[in-house]
C-alpha cells in the first residue's frame, strides 16, 4: 500500500455530514403513514422539524454538520481515500494531451446516410477525417496512462465496506431534490441498503441543509461533501495546482469521484432521477453473477457509432469474427459451427469493411450504446477501471467523448467512459440485453416519451441462456436473431424483470410539471406522465405526486428547489400552490385510481 500522511485543512469539519434521527443508523424506520411512503408519523415528523429549526434533534445541535458523530476511523478512511484520488488525478493530468497539438490538427466531419442500416467499419471511417499527429499524440499518452494504471493501481488500495447506494445531488438542476424524491421512492419499492446522497460543495448543503440534516437520515441516508474531503487532503506536489484542476472539471468526473468517495465496495449508482421499482437487497453483491463480473451496466435506445481511431488509440485489434448479431451475443459453438463458417467467422475483407456492423466484430465496444444512469460496481475489482474513465472524461470534450459516440460535439459521451475503460483494460462487464423500453403519455395524437425502463440483470442473463439453449440446437435454418430474442422475451412475463424508471424528460420538479403546463394543458386537460403498465402497481403515480406533496406542502420543505420558485415555507405563494394547482393535480391523479 501506498505510504501517505494525512494532513486536513479547516474544511474537513464540513466533510461529512450526519445526522441522528428517531431511527437506528443502520435500519430504516418502518414507515406507518400514508401507503407506507412516510418515514414516521405525522406528530412525530412535525416535532423534529420544529426542533429542527431551533437547532435541536434528540438533544444534538443542527446548527452545524455533525462531525462527532463520526468515527474516528471512519473520517481517516475519508482522507486516506481522498488524498489516494488526488495522487492518481495528479499522475492523470500529467498525462493530458498536448492542446497545441490537437488545435494544430482539427478533427473534419462529414454527414451520410447509413448505407443499409449496417453501420460498418467503412461508414464509421468517413465520419470523421482525423490527422494522423492528432492520432499519434491521443494514442501516446493513453499508452502512458495504461502503463500508469498497470503498474500502480495495487498500491492505491482505498479504504471501502459493505454495500450501498450513491446518488449525485447538488443545487444545480435541483439535483438534491430530485435525489430526496429518489431516496424515498428508493425505500417505498423496499430497498434496505443505505444511501449516500454526493454533494458537490459545502454551499449545496448550505442551500439544503434541511433535506441533509432532517430528512435524508430519516430514510437511512446522508449527504457527502465531495470537494471538501478532496480539499481536506494534501497532496506532496502542486496541491493547489490539482484541486483548481478538479475544481474546473468537476462536472465531468462527478460520477467516478462519488463513487470513488463513498465508503461502499460495492456500490449501485443511480442518477438522482431514477426510481427503483422493486427492492434491492445486498444479496445481488453476493451472487456469482455479479462477483464473476464486478460490473453491471444497461444499454441505452441507439446502435454505436464508436470511431475506428477508438481501437488504434487504445490498441485493439477488432478480429474479422462475427461475435454478436446487432448486439446479441453469439456462443462459441454457434461461431465455430462449420455451416455457419462464411457467416460469422474469416470474413472476407468486403464482408469485414462494408457488410457487418462494425460493433459485432469481435473485441469490439457492444453494439449498443450504455446508459449510466445506473451502474452496479464493484469499486475494488474495477479500480482500475474507474481512474480510465476519469482520465476518459477528464480529456471528454476535445478526444474521447468524441471518438465514443462519433459526433463532433461528443454529445451524451460521458455515458460511454465507465464501458470503454472496463473494456479496453480487459476487465470483465455485463451489459444487459433486454432492450430499454420507453415510458410516457399520448397527447393530441403524438407521444411524449418521460422515461425509461431497464430491467434487471439477472434475471436478464438467466433469460439470455435459456434463450440460446432453446433455440441455438434446433434444426439448420433458425437463425439466433436480435428481434426473435426481444420477442421472446416478452411472451413471458417471468423472462423481463423492471427495475429501474428513470424519468428525466421532464424529471420529477412538480412546480414546473404544473405551471409549465406539461400535466395541465393550457384548455384544461390533464395528463399522467407514466403511462398504465403491469410492471407498476396502479398507485404508482399517485403515491409520487403524494411523496412531491408531503415535502412542499405537508412538510413545508426549506430547500433551494422549492424556495426559489414559491419562496420560504409558509409564504403566501407556497400556501396558494399548494391549496390551488398541487392539490388540484393530486385529487385528480388519485381519482384515476377510483374508477
Amino acid at each position: 500500500m501506498t505510504s501517505i500522511s494525512i494532513s486536513s485543512s479547516s474544511s474537513s469539519s464540513n466533510s461529512k455530514l450526519s445526522s441522528n434521527s428517531n431511527s437506528n443508523s443502520n435500519s430504516v424506520q418502518k414507515p406507518r403513514f400514508r401507503n407506507n411512503i412516510m418515514p414516521e408519523d405525522i406528530d412525530d415528523s412535525n416535532q423534529n422539524k420544529l426542533n429542527f429549526k431551533k437547532g435541536e434533534s434528540n438533544g444534538k445541535n443542527n446548527n452545524q454538520p455533525n462531525i462527532n458523530s463520526i468515527q474516528n476511523d471512519e473520517l481517516y478512511s475519508d482522507l486516506f481515500n481522498s488524498k489516494l484520488i488526488k495522487t492518481f488525478i495528479s499522475e492523470l493530468y500529467s498525462l493530458r494531451p498536448n492542446d497545441e497539438i490537437l488545435k494544430e490538427n482539427p478533427l473534419e466531419f462529414s454527414n451520410f446516410d447509413i448505407p443499409d442500416h449496417i453501420i460498418s467499419y467503412s461508414f464509421l471511417e468517413s465520419i470523421a477525417t482525423i490527422p494522423k499527429n492528432w492520432i499519434n499524440e491521443i494514442k501516446s499518452k493513453h499508452s502512458k496512462v495504461i502503463n500508469l494504471i498497470n503498474s500502480k493501481i495495487n498500491d492505491f488500495n482505498l479504504i471501502s465496506k459493505n454495500d450501498g447506494a450513491v446518488i449525485i445531488g447538488g443545487y444545480e438542476n435541483d439535483l438534491t431534490w430530485l435525489a430526496l424524491i429518489s431516496t424515498r421512492l428508493f425505500r417505498r419499492a423496499g430497498g434496505v441498503l443505505p444511501i449516500e446522497v454526493m454533494l458537490p460543495t459545502y454551499d449545496d448543503y448550505i442551500k439544503d441543509k434541511e433535506i441533509c440534516d432532517l430528512y435524508l437520515p430519516q430514510l437511512n441516508a446522508k449527504c457527502i461533501i465531495m470537494k471538501d474531503l478532496l480539499e481536506s487532503s494534501k497532496i506532496d506536489n502542486g496541491n493547489i495546482k490539482i484541486n483548481s484542476y478538479i475544481s474546473d472539471n468537476f462536472n465531468l468526473i462527478k460520477r467516478e469521484l462519488a463513487i470513488l468517495l463513498s465508503k461502499f465496495e460495492n456500490v449501485l449508482y443511480l442518477s438522482p432521477e431514477n426510481v427503483m421499482l422493486k427492492p434491492m437487497e445486498s444479496t445481488i453483491f453476493e451472487k456469482k453473477f455479479y462477483n464473476d463480473y464486478g460490473l453491471l451496466v444497461w444499454g441505452d435506445y441507439g446502435p454505436r457509432f464508436t470511431l475506428p481511431s477508438f481501437y488504434e488509440i487504445a490498441n485493439i485489434e477488432i478480429k474479422n469474427t462475427r461475435s454478436s448479431i446487432y448486439g446479441l451475443p453469439l456462443t462459441d459453438s454457434l461461431i465455430n459451427d462449420n455451416s455457419n463458417n462464411n457467416k460469422f467467422k474469416n470474413l472476407d475483407n468486403e464482408m469485414f469493411k462494408n457488410q457487418i456492423n462494425y460493433h459485432d466484430l469481435l473485441n469490439s465496444l457492444p453494439y449498443k450504446q450504455s446508459d449510466a444512469s445506473e451502474i452496479i460496481i464493484n469499486k475494488r475489482k474495477h479500480l482500475n477501471t474507474l481512474f480510465l474513465s476519469m482520465y476518459y472524461n477528464l480529456n471528454g470534450p476535445k478526444v474521447y467523448y468524441i471518438l465514443l459516440t462519433g459526433k463532433y460535439n461528443g454529445e451524451h459521451g460521458s455515458k460511454e467512459t465507465i464501458l470503454a475503460a472496463s473494456h479496453v483494460l480487459n476487465n470483465n462487464y455485463y451489459l444487459v440485453k433486454t432492450n430499454v423500453e420507453g415510458n410516457g403519455y399520448w397527447y393530441d395524437g403524438k407521444f411524449f416519451g418521460v422515461s425509461m425502463l431497464q430491467f434487471d440483470a439477472i434475471v436478464d442473463f438467466f433469460s439470455y441462456e435459456g434463450f440460446i439453449n432453446k433455440f441455438s440446437n434446433r434444426r439448420k435454418g433458425i437463425e439466433i436473431t436480435q428481434s426473435k430474442f426481444q420477442k421472446w422475451l416478452k411472451e413471458s412475463s417471468e423472462r423481463r424483470s423492471p427495475l429501474f424508471l428513470n424519468i428525466n424528460n421532464p424529471p420529477l420538479k412538480p412546480i414546473e410539471l404544473i405551471k409549465d403546463n406539461i400535466v395541465i394543458k393550457e384548455n384544461g386537460d390533464r395528463i399522467k406522465l407514466i403511462s398504465d403498465s403491469s410492471y407498476f402497481d396502479p398507485l404508482f403515480e399517485t403515491d409520487i405526486w403524494r411523496v412531491m406533496n408531503d415535502y412542499i406542502c405537508y412538510l413545508s420543505l426549506d430547500s433551494n428547489y422549492v424556495n426559489s420558485k414559491l419562496g420560504k415555507p409558509n409564504s403566501k405563494q407556497r400556501d396558494s400552490f399548494c391549496k390551488g394547482e398541487m392539490k388540484e393535480h393530486l385529487l385528480w391523479i388519485a381519482s384515476l385510481n377510483d374508477n
